[in-house]
């Protein structure tokens, strides 16, 4: 107790709780991590620590439904192209899978595209991605701008096997927009350390935290914990430090937040807390992982 982890700790689907170097502060705190929980060590998860990570991806088939007009009818008004999608190479791309692979979602990277807009993606990758693609296949996909999630179509082309395998997919068609809204909230399950943000802290200070509560939801504005004893009053600032997976990067977060509100229930007490303006990279991460947690609930 109260000394540095020597290795991360990972829920039993893979999901990231604690990293090395953290602190579990007292004994209560260790007793409410495996009640909670089933911590086990990332050294003990091996090869099969990168197919748990993918346990939350595969979802089931995502329903396909039109933007609404305020009269009931769909909006077809906003056009969309391959410049909207803002791809870039080595960003990640969901794909759902054909009715007879399963009707799954696996992911892959982006190459490039060509001058005529095709695209050119990694292999699938994931517990549930096939063997290869195969030509004239119809594939759903969809990728996270950075405020706003997009749906598309293409058709596979071709899939390359040298320099490496590859696939080929037409331009994207169909493309449809979603947008996030600022403070879309997703439920999680998070070990988070909740210290007090007095005048003398820092985001880097190396004191134990005070308390180790359960993150129950999240967005990139705010969080609900869910602890044993109340972690503060009303107006009060604390400073949270947890962990968030987006695609296969384990994302430390640190920030400062302020408590607007605490109700006491047979669970415990649930605190919530509004962010105070994390770092761009931080809530560019609250953004990812709230864009895959809607993936993964089939809500996008």
């Amino acid at each position: 107790m109260g000394g540095a982890l020597p290795w991360a700790i990972v829920d039993r689907n893979g999901e990231p709780l604690l990293a090395a170097g953290d602190i579990v502060p007292t004994q209560a705190g260790r007793d409410w991590l495996f009640t909670a929980f089933v911590p086990h060590r990332v050294a003990t998860l091996g090869e099969n620590e990168t197919a748990l990570a993918d346990v939350n991806v595969a979802t089931q088939a995502p329903t396909d439904s039109a933007p609404q007009t305020a009269g009931g009818a769909a909006a077809t008004s906003a056009q969309y192209g391959l410049t909207d999608l803002n791809l870039r190479p080595g960003d990640w791309l969901q794909i759902q899978l054909p009715p007879g692979a399963g009707s799954q979602r696996v992911r892959t990277r982006v190459i490039g595209h060509a001058p005529n807009q095709m695209l050119f993606v990694t292999a699938p990758s994931g517990r549930a991605a096939p063997p290869t693609l195969q030509a004239s296949e119809r594939l759903e996909l969809w990728t996270f701008s950075g405020e706003d999630i997009y749906h598309f179509v293409c058709t596979v082309e071709r899939v390359e096997r040298l320099p490496f395998d590859y696939v080929v997919l037409s331009a994207p068609a169909q493309i449809r927009r979603k947008v996030l809204r600022r403070s879309q909230r997703v439920p999680a399950r998070l070990v988070v350390s909740v210290g007090t943000a007095d005048a003398g802290a820092s985001a880097n200070t190396t004191a134990p935290p005070r308390h180790l509560a359960l993150l129950q939801d999240i967005s990139a504005e705010g969080v609900s914990l869910l602890a044993d004893t109340p972690l503060g009053a009303p107006g009060e600032t604390v400073q949270l430090a947890f962990r968030v997976r987006v695609g296969d990067i384990d994302m430390p977060i640190d920030t400062a937040g302020t408590i607007r509100g605490v109700q006491q229930g047979e669970d415990g007490h649930l605190h919530g807390i509004e962010l105070s303006a994390p770092e761009p990279s931080h809530y560019v991460a609250l953004k990812c992982y709230v864009y895959e947690r809607l993936l993964a609930l089939g809500s996008a």
